[in-house]
Parts: structure tokens; sequence; C-alpha cells
């Protein structure tokens, strides 16, 4: 009996060994996916759950604005893939973007996210503009022309 045990117990000792030899050699891939390696070459594309922003008007001249966007990803796999920023009249419009291997087995818990997004507000008159950050809206005031005379 004594004999059976010893033998699970080495067993068991080796697969947390060799266990953890392959999370080590394995860690730097877990944390930054590489897509391109997907067998199918298929992704799934979307836009990030923004929950809210924070404008932040930088007291510089010309004056700098940067948006807080925070929100969460729908799984372990998928990832931040570009920030799209386009401006309409007075609003800008940010598309935070995600992709995601089609056919990769992912952690169903939401992450985390937080993007610090610079606006291209030099030239600017003097305003109120929006900020729209997939869907959720924020405003901003210049008080001043945004330009070096």
């Amino acid at each position: 009996m004594n004999k059976n045990l010893l033998i699970l117990t080495a067993i068991i000792v080796g697969g947390i060994i060799v266990g953890i030899a392959i999370s080590t050699l394995s860690t730097d891939s877990a944390k930054s996916p590489d897509y391109r390696d997907n067998k199918t070459g298929k992704y799934i594309y979307g836009n990030a759950t923004v929950e809210r922003i924070e404008i932040m008007v930088l007291e510089s001249f010309p004056v700098q604005i940067k948006v807080n966007a925070r929100g969460y990803l729908p799984d372990g796999c998928t990832r931040i893939d570009g920030v799209v920023k386009e401006k309409e009249g007075n609003t800008f419009l940010v598309t935070i973007r995600t992709v995601r291997p089609a056919d990769a087995f992912c952690t169903q818990v939401i992450v985390p996210f937080q993007e610090v997004i610079s606006l291209d507000v030099y030239g600017l008159k003097a305003g109120k503009y929006n900020v729209d950050v997939n869907g959720i809206k924020g405003t901003f005031e210049l008080r001043t022309d945004n330009i070096l005379k």
C-alpha cells in the first residue's frame, strides 16, 4: 500500500513540474497573443463596451484634450484592435475597435480596460465641442481659439 502511495505521489509531483514548465514557456504568448498564428485565419471584429468617459483639458497652450475611456471586453481573448477618430462639425466621434480569433476557446469573464485618447484640437475656434466614444457622450469647451498667433 505504501508503494502505491509513493508511486501516486511521484506521478502528481511530476505532473505539477511539467505543468509549471509548460506555463513558464508559454507565458509570453499568453500575455499578447499573435492572432496571425490563428489556424483558420478568421477573426471576429467588434466595438469595445465603454461604460464611462472622462474628458481632460490639459492646462497648456495650445490646449490639449485627452479622453479617458473605461469599459470592458467580453472575454479573455478579445483585445483592443485600434482607435478610430473622426470629427464631424463640433463632434468628435471615437470608436474603440476589438478583435478576437474566431475559433479560440476563451475565459468567459469580462476584462476591464482603460484607453487614453488624444483629440486633435489644434486650430479649433473657441466654443463647445461634443465627444462620442462608442455611444458614451461628453462635452468640453475651448474658451479661446486654440491656435498660436
